[in-house]
């Protein structure tokens, strides 16, 4: 029936003439009106670069009358004098709309004119004039009745200044008489002049506010009350970015209002809704149904706020006092339909029949938290909600909200910044604001990657969207069809894998009690992979979350930069890997700025690589100083919300060389190298010791430090047992005492002591004793050279007690180089020979090599443990799925000429495995102890041999084991295996 009715009024008024329809008439500005003097037009003056379509304001006047005896009677005299400089501000002049609410208002219009280079030329009798019905807002479903006075005006031309004016009489009775007006004072295009006045006649005083500015305001006693007036020149030009907060207004606003605490504009709205609340039997007998339904408290709010929400659908029809006085709760129920007001009432109403008592709460939808910096007045709001509390917290309900469940603890929450709860004795706004830890995304993606030769991929997203996402889903869900938004949600994974395609729509899951929702996708990506130069790569990223630290349209700003908040995303992607080619390291990261916080993980198990992020917003902007700090962080969120892999091309490269012939080659050629450098050594060795020179000062065989650890280590530490001999056959001759160098020599670690106490005694002798280490530390070094000379035998610390052995020498090589610093012998022996370069030459590969093995740089000869085999090949096992996640190394060889990731061989806890690299490819064979049958074991008939192990899988494969019995090795090997499998082997 009300469809019928409005519809019935909506043609009346269509229908009926204008001058029925219409509230305006034609006459000259009232005496009270003291118009501003217009201020020549200097065409130089013009900044036009700064103009926007074309149009100079050159005059923005209000003059308003507020009449004591009359309050409602307000008249308000509007002057604009436009000038346009081309065809754009022609048509943006040449037509105007004035609004105005037949309800209460009628429209005087003034003046038309058109200034043409001096000459002012009247346009009322020209113009087209016409009331219009627009109903401007009849899209969001209200209805306020404002009509239009729409003026065509003929003859206009670039360079003409169009002058208009009008007075709009009559203030909506809403108001009570209580006056408020605000203004703004500077622009974001050019003005040349502005000028306010108003006649204030009233005895109660005018409460003036400025914000942003402080312009001079000029008051004036007049005979019926008091004037108010400030006149601008050229106002500062402002403007802001887009991206800004609703809060942030940096324009010059002037407040007047007869209202100077809030707690006025309280007692002006508490009768209002006072009046309309009711308890009648239709809202008892809804509050009861809801009590039987609902056992707890929460619920029967969350309940009563649906009922409002979706039993009574939004239409506001507020035309006159409509625009603020609510509707009684009866007569909404009944008609089924109203605006925020009215159904604010009727939630009232039912809270109070469940026994909560709730109260309006007036709020600014587009002053945001902005309403705080303004003046109390009963025209700063646009919407009002519900307010309760709920053991000790404040809650905020809006009943014009659709497509909201829940109990109050799940329900979202609106947050206008402040409220103006409409309650006796409230005199202060109060902040909407609450911390929200709820999280309102948790979103999963899930990946089954193809094989190496499928390009297709399974991917499902599964979204659950709580608060206010919950509330935005459904309203899509409800009002596109599923097949459009399935192919909306395809399009939109598209710019991420081209081949993406949906299997199926997608599916629907309500969680009432949460007030979440939760919708699944499903899709298929023919071609996963991008193809690279050296691979193939994918991308993963969580853009939930990416899309909320957003990049602003312009960096460089003058205002601030808005971000959502609160906004909390759980995102995880799941990547089920169907190879087993693949490692990743597990690791914890996080980012923590003044605008969010991020904690990332990366997980891989079970061939699953897992990522999780967790993003908490903190502020709801940037400031402007803040920027590059914001834009740096951004960068960072960019680089930890993506993840990439990569798998590397499988293809036999046919231009292969047989290593292994390669390297017979090498060897053949160092033996035969190593064969001549020896025979020269000799034979220089020889030559030189027949022409060696004698020195007679010269005590012992002296020797440099430096040569003596260098050729130590050049010569597998040889080098120290010939210097021992060379001093003992020296002791022989000067004391021609009975003693055999060469067998001490060959036993040089024995001799250590016995050579020392030699030195010492002729040191006290000569007075040179203090250049020896004292006997206690002597016999120190005496002992380590017979202790590491047995270590260096040793598996592990082999190679380090080689390196250290030469060192426990130098006390006495020092001595002898010091005792003979001031004879010729010293640098004699000390120098470099042509031989022994050549020897260090051919000696350094061999070296070199052995270095690398006993450390692991290389394959080494023997079976290793697996604590030597180095973490970057433990990962290459991983990646192709020679090992598995977290499983122990026990035992390791390889047969490979230099790099153990050519060949392999290893025991862990779990099994055994071998691998090889077959011209290029990477052949791996596996057994877990479980799946072996039988094992067949054939030791090497020498120490230097190679030991076999067959291994028969219970499905009938079998594949080799390749051990060195190098340092016995194999044994150990065996032996782990032996303790690890259910049956002994086979010999």
């Amino acid at each position: 029936m009300i469809r019928i009715l409005l519809l019935c009024w909506l043609l009346a008024c269509t229908l009926t003439p204008n001058t029925a329809l219409a509230n305006y008439q034609i006459t000259p500005a009232a005496d009270w009106v003291a118009p501003a003097k217009l201020p020549p037009l200097v065409a130089e003056t013009i900044p036009t670069e700064q103009l926007s379509d074309g149009t100079y304001y050159r005059l923005l006047e209000d003059q308003i009358q507020v009449p004591g005896d009359n309050p409602n009677a307000v008249s308000h005299y509007i002057r604009y004098v436009m000038h346009a400089t081309n065809q754009s501000g022609v048509e943006n002049i040449s037509q105007l709309n004035l609004d105005y609410d037949p309800s209460y208002q009628r429209i005087e219009l003034n003046h038309l004119r058109v200034i043409r280079d001096g000459q002012v030329i009247d346009k009322i009798s020209t113009a087209q004039l016409k009331v219009l019905q627009r109903e401007t807002e009849a899209e969001q479903l209200i209805y306020d009745g404002t009509q239009t006075l729409n003026i065509i005006v003929d003859d206009v031309r670039p360079g003409d200044s169009l002058d208009y004016a009008f007075t709009r009489i009559g203030r909506n009775p809403i108001y009570q008489g209580r006056f408020s007006y605000s203004a703004q004072l500077d622009w974001s295009v050019p003005v040349a002049e502005q000028y306010i006045r108003i006649d204030w006649q009233k005895p109660q005083p005018l409460h003036i506010q400025q914000n942003n500015g402080d312009a001079q305001i000029n008051v004036t006693d007049t005979a019926n009350g008091k004037e108010y007036s400030l006149y601008i020149t050229s106002p500062d030009m402002q403007r802001y970015d887009s991206q800004t907060p609703l809060w942030h207004d940096p324009y010059h606003m002037v407040f007047f209002s007869e209202f100077n605490r809030w707690q006025e504009v309280v007692d002006w709205a508490l009768p209002m809704y006072q009046q309309a609340l009711s308890t009648g039997d239709d809202i008892t007998a809804i509050a009861e149904q809801i009590r039987q339904q609902h056992p707890t408290l929460p619920a029967q709010i969350g309940a009563a706020l649906k009922y409002t929400q979706d039993e009574i659908r939004y239409l506001g029809l507020e035309m006159g006092s409509n625009s603020h006085l609510p509707t009684p709760a009866q007569e909404t129920l009944q008609n089924r339909y109203g605006d925020c007001k009215d159904k604010t009432v009727l939630l009232i109403s039912i809270l109070r029949a469940l026994g909560v008592e709730a109260h309006p709460a007036l709020v600014n939808t587009q002053l945001d938290k902005g309403l705080a910096e303004t003046s109390p007045s009963s025209a700063r709001f646009n919407h009002v909600l519900v307010t309760l509390e709920h053991d000790g917290e404040r809650y905020w309900l809006d009943p014009t909200t659709s497509y909201q469940t829940g109990s109050l603890l799940a329900l979202s929450e609106p947050d206008f910044g402040y409220a103006l709860i409409v309650k006796p004795s409230q005199n202060t706004l109060t902040s909407m604001h609450k911390p929200v830890e709820r999280i309102h995304r948790d979103i999963t993606e899930r990946y089954e990657l193809p094989n190496a030769k499928e390009p297709l991929a399974l991917f499902s997203v599964q979204s659950i969207f709580s608060d206010a996402d919950a509330i935005s889903k459904r309203q899509e869900l409800a009002t596109t069809a599923l097949q459009t938004l399935q192919e909306n949600y395809t399009n939109y994974y598209q710019d991420y894998f081209a081949g993406t395609q949906h299997t199926r729509l997608p599916q629907v899951r309500e969680h009432p009690q949460k007030g979440a929702i939760e919708v699944t996708e499903f899709y298929q990506i023919d071609d996963f992979w991008s193809d690279e130069e050296n691979g193939q790569t994918a991308y993963f990223y969580a853009d939930d979350i990416q899309n909320a630290i957003y990049q602003p349209d312009t960096k460089t700003r003058i205002s601030p930069l808005y971000l959502q908040h609160p906004y909390n995303v759980n995102y995880t992607i799941e990547v089920k890997l169907n190879e087993r080619d693949w490692y990743f390291n597990n690791s914890k990261s996080s980012i923590d700025n003044p605008y969010f916080s991020l904690a990332s993980q990366v997980r891989f198990s079970s061939n699953t690589l897992t990522l999780t992020y967790q993003f908490r917003s903190k502020t709801d902007h940037v400031p402007v100083a803040e920027m590059p700090a914001y834009l740096d962080a951004r960068e960072q969120l960019l680089d930890a919300t993506q993840y990439g892999i990569r798998q590397a091309y499988s293809h036999v490269n046919e231009a292969e060389q047989d290593n292994f012939l390669l390297l017979g080659y090498a060897v053949i050629g160092y033996c035969i190298l190593a064969l001549v450098v020896i025979t020269a050594f000799v034979t220089l060795w020889r030559v030189e010791a027949g022409k060696r020179p004698t020195f007679s000062e010269q005590r012992y065989y002296p020797v440099s430090t430096v040569k003596f650890c260098l050729y130590s280590l050049l010569t597998f530490n040889i080098f120290p047992f010939y210097w021992c001999y060379k001093n003992w056959q020296y002791i022989k001759q000067q004391h021609n005492e009975a003693v055999m160098p060469i067998a001490r020599g060959f036993f040089a670690w024995l001799w250590y002591y016995p050579l020392y106490l030699r030195f010492y005694q002729e040191g006290k002798e000569l007075g040179t004793q203090q250049y020896l280490p004292p006997k206690w530390l002597a016999a120190l070094f005496a002992i380590l050279v017979v202790v590491l000379h047995i270590a260096t035998s040793l598996d592990f610390y082999g190679t380090v007690f080689y390196l250290v052995w030469p060192l426990l020498w130098l006390p006495l090589v020092n001595y002898t180089a010091h005792i003979n610093q001031r004879n010729d012998s010293l640098p004699y022996y000390s120098r470099w020979r042509v031989r022994q370069v050549l020897l260090a030459v051919v000696l350094l590969p061999i070296l070199t090599l052995g270095l690398a093995q006993d450390i692991g740089l290389t394959a080494n000869v023997a079976v290793v443990s697996g604590d030597k085999v180095w973490q970057h090949d433990k990962r290459f096992m991983l990646r192709h799925g020679v090992l598995n996640q977290n499983e122990q190394l026990l035992y390791f060889y390889s047969d490979a000429a230099w790099n153990i990731r050519d060949d392999g061989n290893g025991i862990t806890e779990q099994g055994v495995f071998s691998y090889y690299r077959d011209q290029g490819q990477l052949q791996v064979e596996r057994a877990d102890f479980g799946d072996i049958v039988n094992v067949h074991t054939e030791f090497a008939n020498q120490d230097d041999g190679y030991t076999t192990i067959d291994i028969e899988r219970a499905d009938g494969s079998s594949f080799r084991l390749i051990l060195s019995s190098e340092e016995k090795g194999d044994n150990k090997f065996v032996q782990a295996l032996q303790t690890r499998w259910r049956q002994p082997l086979a010999q």
